[in-house]
């Protein structure tokens, strides 16, 4: 009985992880059909899955000289909020796990305060900010605003990871007569490798796809990153859903091959911590 049971659990376990997967990439499929689709066929009746007649118009349309330009403005901004947010990210949450003082912990708690304001509460704030000092529609406003939001959550997710890590492995260090900085760089640096890939997928994620200081900070074309450049393709009069479509994809595809690429150190970034034998 006890064999029987097991087998019918792991059937309902696979049933239904199939099932939540056809529920979770079905928006994704459909996207893609979409795009795939000539101008007529979105609309048509019965509505089709896949395309009767497959075509990648829209991709070339939708691949114009200003979505490179969006791309180009996507990836400066996303990979500079990632060096930043994770360099510093990293340094604070070494001193919160290594150093005991109270100031330290009034700081962690605004850390964590920090992490209970919605973007949209703060966006404001940082709008007047960038506006005094003349920031807007540069990469300097955006790079900000999205450090500002990232690095609380880029030091609560290495803190986690640095906890983690022996003090013993920096006084070993210190015998054999390496000082703090070596320590840091060349023992605690490479052992937090996992934290730092999946803070660093995180934190591309969330500035690759962010719309709304994107939105409010750039008032030019030449300004403008991807999430923002979309809206080329909604006009007054109707929505171009399969060029719009298929600049989704287009924009989509970077930040998924990087998590294929990186899930394994994603996950044990993030499940992880403990030092390699």
């Amino acid at each position: 009985m006890s064999r029987r049971t097991d087998k019918s659990l792991r059937a309902v376990l696979v049933v239904l992880q199939a099932l939540l997967a056809i529920v979770v990439l079905l928006p994704f499929f459909w996207m893609v059909s979409v795009s795939l689709k000539p101008a007529t066929e979105p609309f048509a009746i019965p509505a089709r899955l896949w395309p009767e007649h497959p075509t990648f118009g829209n991709y070339l349309t939708a691949f114009r000289p200003e979505f490179q330009t969006y791309f180009i403005n996507s990836t400066v901004v996303s990979l500079t909020t990632v060096v930043i947010a994770v360099t510093l990210g990293l340094l604070a949450a070494y001193c919160f796990t290594r150093f005991q003082m109270w100031l330290l912990t009034v700081l962690m708690t605004l850390v964590l305060l920090a992490q209970m304001f919605p973007a949209s509460a703060i966006i404001i704030p940082i709008y007047k900010l960038m506006k005094g000092a003349n920031l807007l529609n540069t990469y300097a406003s955006l790079i900000i605003a999205y450090v500002t939001v990232t690095l609380p959550i880029a030091i609560w997710m290495l803190r986690a990871f640095l906890a983690r890590l022996p003090v013993t492995l920096e006084e070993a260090a210190a015998i054999d007569g390496a000082g703090p900085l070596r320590a840091f760089f060349e023992i605690i640096v490479p052992l937090c490798r996992p934290g730092i890939l999946a803070t660093a997928v995180f934190v591309l994620i969330v500035t690759w796809q962010e719309f709304l200081f994107a939105l409010s900070f750039t008032s030019t074309r030449d300004m403008r990153t991807l999430p923002v450049g979309m809206n080329d393709f909604i006009g007054q009069y109707g929505i171009r859903y399969g060029e719009l479509m298929a600049s989704s994809v287009l924009i989509s595809l970077p930040v998924v091959l990087i998590f294929f690429l990186l899930q394994r150190q994603f996950v044990a970034g993030l499940t992880a911590g403990a030092v390699k034998g």
